[in-house]
């Protein structure tokens, strides 16, 4: 098998409108969607993002007909704590081919929309690295760790001494990580689009040095241009540390495929 992206949206998340058939047209390879689950705060008076389950199984069975199968059901879970037994009933009774585990918001507000100016950086990563380890602390149904620097795109010119303070709690997430099978998201557009990409040759760096051995490699798309976004590039970084391997999943069973050239 080939490796193929594992992080995509549609019209079945918020923030896309992006159509499945326009992601099937990019390759022959299968196409999974992770789409948005999100509970949000009172505090927060932003509705709820709950996926539309009958529906996306409805529209998924409807182009399998058409196109050999090729269409897998994934999600994508915004963690927190408070929300972790809603996320849960959520989950019960549904199946999903990968489930991604995410940290966008703290129930006050938003990693992306934060007003930087009022929080420091260093007071940020301790916060946002202590929300990540109850995440992954509390979320075993997980199958991948995405975009891990999430919370870091809205400072700019974040550096790897920044991240380097904070390993202690670091090799506590990528521990659990470890222990529980989850594999580590290479996320191409933070890397590329959010100038990310020597956080992520760290954060490569010492989960292999701790006994990491999964990887996904995924472009986190909202438009099917961005498909397979800068993969080359995150393949190459990659090989610099020896991986050989990148994880998929079906009915969140892992199978290992041969790193890509």
């Amino acid at each position: 098998m080939r490796y193929y992206d594992q992080h995509l949206h549609t019209y079945f998340s918020p923030d896309s409108s992006e159509t499945f058939e326009n992601y099937l047209l990019q390759s022959d390879l299968p196409v999974v969607t992770t789409e948005h689950l999100d509970f949000f705060s009172s505090v927060q008076a932003i509705p709820n993002v709950i996926p539309d389950y009958t529906g996306y199984v409805q529209k998924l069975d409807q182009l399998n007909a058409e196109y050999d199968n090729r269409l897998l059901k994934g999600i994508e879970v915004g963690f927190t704590y408070a929300d972790r037994h809603r996320i849960e009933d959520f989950l019960a009774d549904k199946t999903y081919d990968i489930q991604l585990l995410s940290i966008h918001h703290n129930g006050r507000h938003g990693f992306m929309t934060l007003n930087h100016d009022t929080k420091s950086l260093n007071t940020h990563l301790d916060e946002y690295f202590d929300l990540m380890l109850e995440a992954v602390n509390h979320a075993p149904y997980a199958n991948v760790l995405a975009h891990f620097d999430f919370g870091l795109r809205g400072y700019d010119n974040v550096q790897l001494t920044d991240l380097e303070r904070k390993e202690t709690v670091l090799t506590q997430i990528f521990n659990k990580m470890i222990q529980q099978d989850q594999a580590l998201e290479l996320n191409t557009r933070s890397m590329y689009r959010y100038d990310n990409a020597h956080l992520y040759d760290y954060a490569i760096a010492l989960y292999t040095q701790l006994g990491g051995k999964l990887f996904t490699v995924s472009s986190d798309a909202h438009v099917a241009a961005d498909y397979q976004l800068y993969f080359t590039d995150a393949y190459a970084m990659l090989r610099r540390h020896n991986v050989q391997h990148l994880a998929t999943y079906q009915n969140q069973t892992i199978q290992l495929v041969d790193l890509p050239n």
